[in-house]
């Protein structure tokens, strides 16, 4: 069986892929059964990933214990419609310290006064600006795709829905940055509505004053897209968007800001908070997750107090990794002698097959990740790059001086050509030895 119900339009491989996953799911579609079709899939996945898994994938996260206690399954069934006091339904008054504080907290943590919180995801978040900011035909300027731009700023992504022109800041791949110096006439020549910075792979800090300064000349807004970042944002380590020039911040709620699952849109100024928030609701969204705002607070107040200790680690950490891979033959990227002033890093995987087919391969190994595009790759080569983040095992419990055996890992699978189930046994090992401190 090659063909799928779910999605008969997707990639041959996609539908082998579903196909297996229709057949074998199909056997028992009753209730108890679907219930325990899907308590094994959870047990499952919980055991290879939560429980043994070295996670370096960089869209991913773990809440904190106190997060995790914080419940809500019944508040995300319950509608909420409105500004607390205006309520288009009655009896959620509890519910207005939910939608109070977890946007109070965020503000302040991220160095904002307003602070758009209902929103499900950042590429939603992203949707928002580009509706309340550009009108159908505007441009918006971009990192390009192959720099970490990611796909909510590009054609194939959300400013198709806004009918948006999408063009690409110009870059400098050996300094994986903008160019500053040919941005000033690049925007006069474009005139975008709105300028996106912040990506996908973030290995070193915007000038954002920069950035600033060039759109205030063409009266654009500058975007700063923090979803990989905000973790580090919030603890005062790499960058301070907001602070340093910004109109506005996006960003996801779990990756390195470790919590809950959704997105943000946070301003110093009330006038675009307004343009946001009345696209938010009722434009974007009618009902939303409520639920998810308890744990949200949570994390913003953890974060508040210990965020420049975690995100700190995660950066220490990465650095570590970044050492300790380049001495094991790997090519990492770096600027100035330096792989990363992050927790992300990049490794140029070419040599090893390309990123995709050497994220497979450790994935078989127990060390999950991904591939990326690389600013400096041709167009015919695919995802180029590995992505590395180190917010979650930080969060987990590993240190610098752990970075070395997770190297020795990579390199066994990618370099020394190992067999992946054998090496799955020592990151099974390390995980639990870590686990276990």
């Amino acid at each position: 069986m090659t063909n799928s119900r779910i999605a008969p339009w997707a990639s041959p491989r996609a539908r082998r892929r579903l196909a297996e996953v229709e057949a074998a799911v199909s056997a028992d579609l009753s209730a108890a059964g679907v219930a325990h079709t899907v308590r094994k899939a959870l047990d499952a996945h919980t055991a290879q990933v939560d429980d043994d898994g070295i996670v370096l994938y960089a869209g991913t996260n773990v809440l904190s214990p106190a997060a995790a206690a914080i419940g809500g399954a019944t508040v995300s069934g319950r509608p909420s419609m409105g500004w607390p006091g205006e309520k288009y339904q009655v009896g959620l008054d509890h519910l207005d310290t939910l939608e109070v504080l977890a946007p109070m907290l965020v503000a302040g943590l991220m160095e904002g006064e307003h602070a758009e919180v209902r929103l499900q995801s950042a590429t939603l978040a992203n949707l928002a600006v580009y509706t309340a900011f550009a009108r159908a035909g505007d441009k918006i300027a971009v990192l390009p795709e192959a720099a970490g731009g990611h796909a909510s700023h590009h054609a194939q992504g959300v400013p198709a829905i806004r009918g948006l022109t999408v063009v690409d800041l110009p870059y400098l791949p050996d300094e994986l940055d903008i160019d500053y110096d040919r941005l000033p006439g690049f925007l006069r020549v474009h005139r975008p509505r709105i300028v996106v910075i912040g990506a996908s792979l973030m290995l070193f800090p915007h000038d954002v004053a920069a950035v600033r300064a060039a759109a205030d000349e063409v009266g654009a807004i500058l975007l700063y897209d923090a979803s990989h970042v905000a973790g580090l944002v919030a603890g005062r380590v790499f960058q301070r968007p907001l602070h340093e020039g910004a109109h506005l911040m996006t960003f996801s709620t779990y990756k390195s800001f470790g919590g809950p699952s959704g997105g943000c849109v946070v301003t110093r100024d009330p006038d675009l908070a307004e343009r946001v928030s009345n696209v938010a609701y009722p434009g974007m969204v009618a009902n939303y997750d409520a639920g998810r705002l308890g744990a949200l607070a949570v994390t913003a107040a953890e974060l508040a107090e210990t965020g420049p200790d975690y995100a700190g680690a995660c950066v220490a950490n990465a650095q570590a990794l970044g050492a300790a891979l380049s001495e094991r033959g790997f090519d990492v990227a770096r600027h100035g002698g330096v792989h990363t002033r992050s927790h992300h890093l990049a490794i140029d995987a070419l040599p090893l097959g390309g990123g995709d087919a050497a994220a497979q391969l450790l994935g078989e190994a127990g060390v999950y990740l991904s591939g990326i595009g690389l600013p400096w790759q041709r167009i015919d080569e695919g995802l180029r790059g590995l992505r590395l983040g180190t917010q979650e095992i930080t969060r987990r419990g590993f240190t610098p001086d752990d970075q070395p055996a997770v190297a020795d890992l990579m390199r066994r699978v990618l370099i020394d050509r190992e067999a992946p189930e054998r090496v799955r046994a020592d990151a099974v090992a390390l995980r639990r030895a870590v686990n276990a401190r």
